[in-house]
């Protein structure tokens, strides 16, 4: 292959790059304006996690209302753009991949809805809670916390979008143990490797830089590679 096809194949590819990134974005834009018309009954289940801990949200500015409605309206379309996402995502690397491979296609995209579906609501009904719980009751009696509405709004969203994100692991380590560039073994041998990035990803998404959010993090993230060894090593045999 010359320099002028290899130049034809790579801007084939951004080609379809782009094409797969609008189809996306339209797909979001459409999703994310039908959740505004649901926002309110979004925001009250949004408060559900803290419980008894949650006073009522202050609102600092006129705009503060609309800027966290928008942020809850976002979080919403993603979460629905999620199945298009994912199916963008196969169809762009499948071609890197054998033909034989093709039917994994409707796993992969199932799998990972059901992934990121099952890390907001760990999120959600775990991690969010104990957070706000530990946070929240940090000098409980001396001082009165005023928690605005975009900065709670910010902060549990940040937890559900991380989550969700992180219960990907097993279905990108199906992938790249199908295109041959993970293993088992390797993920076996880099096992201190592994640690040292957890737990650099579970400081950088937790809102917070105490050690009880990241430890509440890296968990499930520890959990979640110990799933994926076996996940790349069921990949590799079959």
């Amino acid at each position: 292959m010359g320099i002028d096809d290899k130049q034809i194949s790579i801007g084939a590819h951004l080609d379809e790059f782009r094409r797969r990134i609008i189809v996306v974005a339209i797909f979001f834009i459409i999703l994310a304006s039908i959740s505004f018309y649901f926002i309110e009954d979004i925001l009250r289940l949004l408060k559900l996690p803290a419980g008894s801990h949650l006073g009522t949200l202050s609102v600092f500015s006129p705009t503060a209302a609309i800027l966290a409605f928008i942020k809850i309206g976002f979080f919403a379309g993603f979460i629905l753009t999620t199945p298009v996402l994912l199916y963008e995502i196969w169809m762009f690397i499948l071609p890197a991949l054998e033909r034989r491979h093709a039917r994994y296609g409707l796993l992969f995209v199932l799998s990972g809805v059901v992934l990121f579906i099952a890390g907001i609501l760990f999120s959600f009904y775990f991690l969010v809670p104990a957070s706000l719980k530990f946070l929240l009751n940090i000098g409980k009696g001396e001082l009165q916390f005023i928690i605005s509405l975009d900065s709670y709004i910010s902060f549990v969203l940040l937890f559900l979008v991380a989550g969700g994100v992180v219960f990907e692991m097993p279905a990108m380590v199906f992938i790249l143990a199908k295109l041959g560039i993970l293993t088992a073994q390797k993920m076996i041998r880099s096992w201190k490797l592994a640690i040292v990035v957890i737990v650099t990803v579970a400081a950088l998404l937790t809102p917070t830089p105490d050690i009880v959010n990241m430890a509440l993090m890296s968990l499930p993230m520890f959990l979640l590679y110990i799933v994926s060894i076996g996940v790349a090593g069921l990949a590799q045999r079959r």
